[in-house]
């Protein structure tokens, strides 16, 4: 099978290598671009959040907070931390929800919080641990729209070469419509099977009006799962 893998350069050839185990062949879709932000570290908390292994991408100027109790979204982020000289981190989330929810359980009122950030970012997280604890949110990457889709996913797509696309956020999701849009092939998108990994990921292909599976579980391998599963 034939997958445009829609999100960030580094993100997807991972995938893409995952795809290939599998039997499928990928097409790298980047829409988006990682930046990293040099920004001011601050220490002495309590408690450090990440819900992406990019919150890690300059290593040396978290050094000091190795040693703080460390709480993530997903697998990935986790492991990432751990190349970074984090220890094995005390909450392994499925989500931001449940993250906000372990967190607001085993932490004390007040306790001081450092959330390493994306700098385009949903609240949700922030506003509900903002309840429970002291705060303190730090960017230290950005996620910039790409300017343009690569060339072979453009010819991919004008030739009915891609069977399926995965997509992995929202915004991601809205970036990649935009510049198939400028690319001209906004109307071979009717074509392709869209797998998303969430409702929220999948709304701006619903309102496209693009048939779109979801994920069984908000994660890559419920993803991947579904690419064979056909209705």
């Amino acid at each position: 099978m034939r997958i445009l893998v829609v999100r960030a350069a580094e993100d997807a050839r991972r995938t893409a290598a995952r795809l290939a185990a599998a039997g499928h062949s990928a097409i790298i879709a980047p829409v988006l671009v990682v930046r990293h932000l040099d920004q001011a570290i601050p220490s002495a908390f309590d408690a450090v959040i990440a819900t992406s292994g990019h919150a890690f991408g300059a290593p040396d100027s978290l050094a000091a907070l190795r040693n703080t109790p460390l709480s993530v979204v997903g697998a990935r982020t986790a492991e990432v931390a751990r190349q970074a000289g984090f220890r094995t981190p005390a909450i392994i989330a499925a989500n931001a929800e449940s993250l906000a929810r372990d967190m607001a359980r085993d932490l004390s009122t007040g306790a001081r919080v450092l959330y390493l950030a994306g700098r385009d970012r949903k609240p949700d997280l922030e506003a509900a641990l903002g309840r429970s604890c002291a705060l303190t949110i730090v960017e230290t990457y950005a996620m910039e729209a790409a300017a343009e889709l690569p060339r072979s996913a453009v010819e991919a797509l004008e030739t009915g070469a891609v069977d399926s696309a995965l997509h992995y956020s929202q915004r991601s999701a809205a970036i990649f419509l935009d510049l198939a849009r400028r690319a001209g092939v906004a109307g071979a998108l009717s074509g392709v099977r869209h797998i998303a990994i969430s409702r929220d990921a999948a709304k701006p292909l619903v309102v496209a009006g693009l048939q779109v599976a979801i994920a069984a579980q908000p994660n890559e391998d419920s993803m991947i799962d579904e690419l064979e599963h056909r209705d």
